[in-house]
C-alpha cells in the first residue's frame, strides 16, 4: 500500500517538475522575443478558435510569407495564451540577442573552466531558448 502511494506520489512531483521547466522554456523565448520587438497579441483577442492559430505549431517560431512580406508568429495557447508577431526587423534583432546570448554562454563556461571556485549563476540561465529557429 505504502509502495503504490509512494509510487503515485513520485509521479506527481515528475509530472509538476516537467510542467515547470516547459513553463519556464516558454517564458525564456517570450522574454527574448518581447526583447526583440515582437508584437504580443492575447488570443481572445484574436479569437481563440481562429483559423490562422489552428494552423500554428505550439511554442515555435513559424515564418509566412505573403504579397513578399515575410511575417513571423510564435503560438503559445498554455502559458501565455497569446501569439508573439513580428516581421524582418524583429526577426533579425532576435538572431542578434540569440547570438550575443551564446556568445556569453561560451565565455561563461571558458572562465567557470578556468579554475574558477564558483561558476557563475547565469552559466545555468536562459542562454538558448527552444522554438527560436524557424519552421
Amino acid at each position: 500500500m505504502y509502495k503504490t502511494q509512494a509510487a503515485i506520489a513520485a509521479a506527481v512531483l515528475a509530472l509538476s517538475g516537467c510542467a515547470a521547466i516547459h513553463g519556464q522554456q516558454a517564458t525564456d523565448s517570450e522574454q527574448i522575443l518581447a526583447q526583440a520587438g515582437f508584437r504580443r497579441e492575447s488570443l481572445s483577442s484574436q479569437g481563440a478558435t481562429s483559423a490562422a492559430t489552428q494552423n500554428l505549431k505550439v511554442r515555435q517560431l513559424t515564418a509566412e510569407t505573403r504579397n513578399g512580406s515575410t511575417t513571423y508568429e510564435f503560438y503559445d495557447p498554455e502559458f501565455c495564451h497569446c501569439t508573439y508577431i513580428g516581421g524582418a526587423k524583429e526577426y533579425a534583432e532576435l538572431q542578434r540577442l540569440r547570438q550575443a546570448r551564446v556568445n556569453e554562454h561560451q565565455q561563461l563556461l571558458r572562465t567557470s573552466s578556468s579554475g574558477w571556485s564558483d561558476p557563475d549563476p547565469a552559466l545555468w540561465g536562459p542562454w538558448n531558448p527552444e522554438g527560436l529557429d524557424v519552421k
